[in-house]
């Protein structure tokens, strides 16, 4: 062992550390300040950020060896006796916090910059944040909150960066009450004044057209308080599912798993020998497929994925083996050592091959009307275009992680999901256990966006915590996550479309083809759902949708926010855009003319009854766009930059509906002796506010403080049974068990008045309105209830202002639009960063993020080359929240987790095209592509028919 003296937050420490230990690794694994968090663990997105020296630094490479003399200052040595620091205040008073996982990295990084420069320009501030990423907020607030914190500052005459207010009340030395003095001056900027420094972002809140918006009584919903887990999270002291130690578990030691992976794509395996790993250091045991007690199959919905592969792989991210070891760094030492023969097999690897071959996950469709007798109408006007649209990555700043503990026949998960009951269905079978043996403990997520409602390594966990019988902690490194996990599906669109001359839709004629990877996981939901939206937000009557997802050997494909519509958008939104210019009519106009609304029927046959306002996203986002235009007027053509806006609609499903799923809600109410009331809800927060919405539901319902509440979720052994985190149900579905809890309860306190040191008690399962398949029109006459197919729907209108390069092609997004019909507001910030966080990530599916594979093998191995946006590439927000009531949501209120990813990108894409006269079919459109389409004056892409025969005549 090697030995390094160093000044650790304030205090001098000597450590023991090994050859290339660095010190990431040891502030977590030795003197388990956990508020350090790994992700990347390359020095590439900054989540593990340290201070050494007053320097940002990235702990994950920097060696213990280097830091002899040094001054390191992680998160849990910046505050004042425990106290929020003023950065820390300002990060929550702004509402730049949403998952938690990246923000410990982003205070470090912004007290090095107001260190640096205490009163930074927003390029500073962006060049000081510009190695610190951020998947959720999309920056405008993060960068708000260092305008604030360096305001306060300044108020504060010059304390340095990083001091902050006392927390509480406490006795107080004579120094400590004169510090307290001095940083009340950060009183000076109140509550209101916050709203000056929210330069990269304004919103209105509105009513719909003839909405009649009931008054809220309480002090609760519509305010913009702080996230319930916002001190929490700024001071690192969140847990995450890594952060879990074994005393958690009641246990003095916890193992360690690490994998071994498939060999090839698709391969035959012909020998594992592991005889060399099972004598490596540390190793206690290989689990292997012969250890699974039950059916060796994952798959939260279809199961088909093996827990281990025995003889054949599928994907690179198929596992034989687990080796469990007493350190991660053994167990992974010792996997290095496995020898796999194996006999690589052909695979199919390109969606045009599956189709030819007939390589299907699913295959189906729906017609409506008639669209050939549509297309033979004499004043008929077309547009035919296919897109390719490439896969994207979730880029969860946490990546996957489980621990998988064995008490005698019982097991316990905890395990980074937005799944636990599926997850606790999923392993009945594959650990031959009834499910009251299963506890599934859901950590908070540091990010979630679909990647986490499917298996990845809950079952490998469980099997060996059994085995064991003691804590078996797996946690994936970043190049593993990016192999094992899904992606928003790679897309092929066939589209035709057709209109009348005055502009009205007459038929839709598309074809739809995804890359799903080998096994269903989320496929078939997509799919499905990508079909009923593949029309967009408008009333068509003429229908032929055609869907397949291809079974290939690449990664898998699964849910994204969004869900398979944002191709479906990019699809339709575009040809629209292609329509209104071929009918010489306005972009609004076209989609004015043809919106759905309250008694319209969506693309999959639902008659739309209530909270239908698309129409006021349209109005709404129109007239913003008209005044933002005028602040770029007579600026360009600038050199080679050229200016373009473009616009599009889009509607997402609240609920995962479709009749293949149950949307529920439950909430359990406890008022407790003390006169708190505790709440135990169904349901996972990853950062979209989950917990702080339903806190927020239930003050405003039983008119009491936020402070009040206590809320526990995500464990399967309290909480009711309800369906998965996903679709943007949450809000409409748990939040109405909330509000029907708190209902009840109030009845009882009617009935039975409350006294101090007494307990009272309510419940509430919500289940929402039965829905349906496509064109399932029997089984709703069955049922004797409307035929839908989602419980609810929201709506929205985006435009945006990007500039282009012609010379470099490059593209920067200037600002954006956003008009949402949201149904309810409860948490202005918590909305408004959804939004922004929702459309930064369709701004990086737009321009920059990609996942390509070749044969299998993917292409992009580094955090960094997934092209994920920057906090350089922040446009500015103009957010328009209309209110529409939704009926059967708490207080009116819907999701909107999801739906502001759908139009941004085509609406970008859109934009694009009006800027430089070329229609950019192929997404993500990087700067070569723009580039090539304006030399070529060109960029189409081939049919799949047409792929197809190629590909035949090729091979002949």
């Amino acid at each position: 062992m090697n030995q390094v003296h160093f000044i650790l937050n304030g205090t001098q420490h000597t450590a023991e550390f090994e050859d290339g230990e660095t010190l990431l690794k040891y502030l977590r694994n030795t003197v388990c300040l956990k508020g350090t968090k790994e992700s990347c663990g390359i020095g590439q997105c900054g989540a593990c950020s340290v201070l050494i020296d007053g320097k940002l630094r990235r702990s994950c490479v920097t060696l213990m060896k280097t830091l002899e003399g040094k001054q390191v200052e992680t998160i849990e040595g910046i505050g004042i006796n425990g106290a929020l620091t003023v950065i820390q205040r300002s990060f929550l008073d702004m509402g730049a916090v949403q998952c938690g996982y990246c923000i410990p990295g982003m205070v470090i990084a912004a007290k090095a910059l107001l260190l640096e420069h205490p009163e930074p320009t927003d390029e500073e501030i962006k060049e000081g944040l510009k190695h610190n990423y951020c998947r959720c907020t999309g920056y405008v607030k993060i960068i708000e909150a260092v305008k604030l914190a360096a305001a306060r500052m300044k108020a504060g005459e010059g304390k340095q960066a990083g001091e902050g207010k006392l927390a509480g009340e406490q006795k107080q030395t004579g120094k400590q009450a004169r510090e307290k003095k001095q940083m009340e001056r950060e009183d000076l900027l109140e509550q209101e004044e916050i709203d000056r420094f929210r330069s990269g972002e304004h919103t209105t809140i509105t009513a719909g057209s003839g909405e009649k918006v009931p008054k809220l009584r309480g002090n609760a919903l519509g305010k913009s308080i702080w996230d319930v887990d916002g001190p929490a999270k700024v001071t690192g002291s969140l847990k995450f599912c890594d952060d879990f130690e074994a005393d958690e578990f009641g246990e003095t030691e916890m193992l360690h798993g690490a994998f071994v992976w498939a060999p090839a794509p698709k391969a035959r395996i012909l020998k594992l020998d592991l005889t060399a790993a099972k004598q490596a250091p540390g190793v206690r045991r290989i689990i292997t497929w012969k250890d699974v007690p039950g059916d060796g199959l994952v798959g939260t919905w279809t199961p088909e994925q093996p827990v281990f592969c025995k003889d054949q792989v599928n994907f690179l991210g198929d596992v034989l083996a687990l080796v469990v070891a007493d350190t991660e760094k053994q167990a992974r030492a010792a996997a290095l050592l496995a020898r796999i023969e194996y006999e690589e097999l052909e695979g199919v690897y390109t969606i045009p091959e599956g189709y030819a071959r007939k390589s299907f996950l699913l295959h189906t469709g729906r017609n409506a009307g008639n669209v050939e007798r549509a297309k033979e109408k004499p004043d008929v006007v077309k547009v035919k275009v296919s897109k390719e649209m490439e896969r994207q990555e979730h880029a969860c700043m946490e990546t996957e992680s489980a621990i998988g503990y064995g008490h005698g026949d019982a097991v316990t998960v905890y395990s980074c999901t937005q799944s636990p009951f599926e997850i606790r269905r999923m392993l009945v079978p594959i650990l031959n256990l009834p499910e009251e043996k299963i506890r599934i403990v859901a950590t908070p997520l540091g990010g979630g966006f679909g990647s986490k409602c499917d298996s990845v390594l809950e079952a490998q966990a469980a099997v060996a915590g059994l085995v064991m019988q003691k804590p078996v902690k797996v946690t994936l490194t970043r190049a593993e996550s990016l192999i094992a996990s899904s992606k928003r599906h790679g897309y092929h669109t066939d589209y035709e479309i057709g209109f009348t001359r005055n502009g009205k839709f007459e038929y839709l004629d598309c074809r739809m083809f995804s890359d799903g990877g080998p096994y269903m996981t989320e496929s078939y939901g997509t799919l499905m759902t990508g079909c009923l939206m593949a029309g967009g937000p408008y009333t068509v009557e003429n229908i032929r949708i055609e869907g397949s997802a291809i079974r290939t050997n690449n990664v898998l494909g699964g849910a994204f926010r969004g869900y398979g519509i944002n191709q479906a958008a990019v699809s339709i939104e575009t040809a629209v855009d292609m329509m209104a210019e071929k009918l010489h009519m306005d972009p609004f106009e076209i989609r004015r003319k043809n919106a759905v609304r309250a008694g319209s029927y969506s693309v999959g046959g639902e008659l739309l009854t209530d909270s239908v306002g698309l129409l006021d996203t349209i109005d709404q986002c129109e007239a913003k766009l008209k005044e933002a235009l005028k602040e770029y007027e007579g600026m360009y053509p600038k050199g080679s930059k050229v200016l373009g806006y473009g616009v599009a609609s889009g509607f997402k499903n609240v609920g995962v509906g479709k009749g293949i799923f149950t949307d529920d809600g439950a909430c359990k109410l406890t008022l407790q002796g003390d006169g708190r009331i505790q709440m135990i809800c169904s349901g996972t927060d990853m950062g979209q506010g989950f917990r702080t919405a339903m806190v927020q539901i239930a003050a405003e319902a039983l008119n009491r403080d936020v402070a009040d509440f206590d809320i526990l979720i995500g464990d399967t052994q309290i909480t009711v049974p309800t369906g998965q985190s996903v679709s943007e149900r949450q809000t409409l579905c748990g939040g109405r068990a909330v509000y029907e809890a708190c209902q009840n309860l109030k009845q009882e306190l009617e009935q039975n008045p409350w006294k101090p040191g007494e307990i009272r008690k309510a419940q509430y399962y919500y289940l929402s309105p039965p829905t349906f398949a496509i064109g399932d029109y029997e089984g709703a006459r069955a049922k004797g209830v409307p035929y839908r197919n989602f419980p609810a729907y929201a709506y929205t209108t985006q435009a945006v202002i990007v500039e282009v390069d012609k010379e470099t092609g490059e593209t920067k997004l200037l600002k954006v639009i956003a008009a949402h019909d949201v149904g309810r507001v409860i948490n202005p910030l918590k909305i408004e960063g959804q939004l922004q966080g929702s459309c930064s990530m369709g701004q990086g599916y737009a321009l920059t993020e990609q996942y390509p594979c070749r044969d299998g093998y993917p292409m992009v191995k580094q955090y960094r080359e997934l092209g994920l946006p920057k906090a350089e590439d922040t446009p500015d927000y103009e957010m328009i929240l209309i209110e529409n009531p939704e009926p059967t949501g708490p207080f009116g209120a819907k999701g909107i987790s999801e739906v502001a990813t759908v139009p941004i990108t085509p609406a970008i894409l859109n934009a694009i095209y009006n800027a430089i006269g070329v229609r950019i079919n192929r997404i993500p459109a990087t700067p070569k592509i723009i580039r090539d389409a304006i030399r070529t004056g060109s960029c189409q892409v081939p049919a799949m028919d047409e792929m197809i025969d190629k590909m035949e005549q090729s091979a002949q």
